[in-house]
């Protein structure tokens, strides 16, 4: 038999992005199979393609159909707030409760997207990453979460990466107004957003709490799951240049026939696991619990209901706040029954027609 170098083609290129990919996601996820979270016939290799070669020196996708990325308004709303105050340098007129208005702007324009941007395909992927956000597997819900993020439509990852951008600069700039009367910027800016990253096509319970879990930890570590992980890049060459110099008898042999079996997963020891934490997360949820608590606009029905599902969620930051049954018992008894004032209104009324 003849042997031939085998020719290389883009679909090889593709279908060798995408092999490695799931190896390394399955690897990392320490799962026998994908199967349950992810259905690779939902994988489209020239997404990862793009997203990994077509960015800007910060690693920020760049689109070639301008018609797909933010408006132009938008994107100077998002800039104006992401470089707060220095944008009032730029012309833009200025007034009290200007950056409300701005902030405003931004939050309709998500909110009306007609899907949230990790997509509803990948729910069920991104939800079984949330049970990797616990304080000694923070490294690997990181490296999970940048692989899962690579598998985005481009403009959906555009999208994330400049929204990440601006709300983390925006909660941690001390020079930003309130932007809320009764909370704080960094959970105003999970709870408004949370769904535009992360829902169900179909809305279940805990989807709210969730989304405000994950969207938490994407602020805290968005440059380094949204960079362009390296190591991949260098993965898929390598293999590719592997491939060029195998001899192949068949031409028609199939490239899964050549693939590696080995993972890509760049282990970590259980001391560096245990060494890492996520403070900041766990406080900017006890800071949801308490605007939970204190929001006015809820129905005390509503208010339970919340508490009842941000318990199941987080025992341990629920018990820290209601140690026993009787603080959380004052928490409804404070509130005034709607019939007392009106029964003392109407005594008086009584009391004259008595007369």
């Amino acid at each position: 038999k003849t042997a031939h170098r085998r020719q290389i083609t883009q679909a090889d290129i593709e279908e060798v992005w995408k092999n490695i990919i799931l190896i390394h996601l399955q690897t990392i996820l320490g799962i026998s199979s994908l199967e349950d979270i992810l259905n690779p016939a939902q994988v489209v290799p020239q997404y990862i393609v793009y997203n990994m070669t077509n960015t800007s020196k910060r690693g920020v996708v760049l689109l070639q159909n301008q018609s797909e990325d933010l408006p132009h308004w938008v994107l100077s709303a998002m800039k104006c707030l992401a470089n707060w105050p220095r944008c009032n340098d730029m012309g833009h007129p200025t007034y009290v409760g200007f950056e409300r208005d701005v902030f405003k702007t931004v939050a309709d324009y998500f909110l009306s997207l007609p899907e949230p941007l990790l997509s509803f395909q990948y729910y069920e992927l991104f939800v079984n990453i949330l049970d990797l956000l616990q304080p000694h597997l923070e490294r690997v819900a990181i490296e999970a979460l940048q692989i899962c993020c690579l598998l985005l439509p481009p403009p959906n990852r555009r999208k994330l990466q400049l929204l990440m951008r601006m709300i983390s600069r925006m909660s941690e700039n001390v020079d930003m107004p309130r932007l809320h009367d009764v909370m704080g910027n960094r959970s105003l800016m999970i709870q408004t957003f949370s769904r535009c990253v992360l829902c169900c096509a179909e809305e279940v319970d805990l989807d709210e709490l969730l989304a405000i879990r994950l969207v938490s930890f994407l602020m805290d570590h968005h440059q380094e799951i949204l960079e362009v992980p390296a190591y991949l890049q260098i993965a898929v060459q390598d293999h590719i240049e592997t491939i060029k110099t195998i001899q192949v008898e068949n031409l028609g042999d199939e490239l899964s026939t050549i693939f590696p079996t080995y993972s890509f997963c760049k282990r970590i020891t259980s001391q560096e696991f245990d060494e890492q934490k996520i403070y900041t997360s766990q406080a900017a949820v006890a800071e949801l619990l308490e605007n939970i608590i204190k929001d006015k606009h809820l129905s005390l029905k509503d208010k339970k209901k919340k508490l009842k599902q941000f318990q199941k969620e987080y025992p341990q930051i629920y018990q820290d706040r209601f140690p026993t049954t009787e603080s959380e018992a004052i928490l409804f008894e404070d509130k005034p029954k709607i019939k007392q004032p009106m029964l003392s209104l109407r005594k008086p009324k009584f009391r004259t027609l008595r007369n």
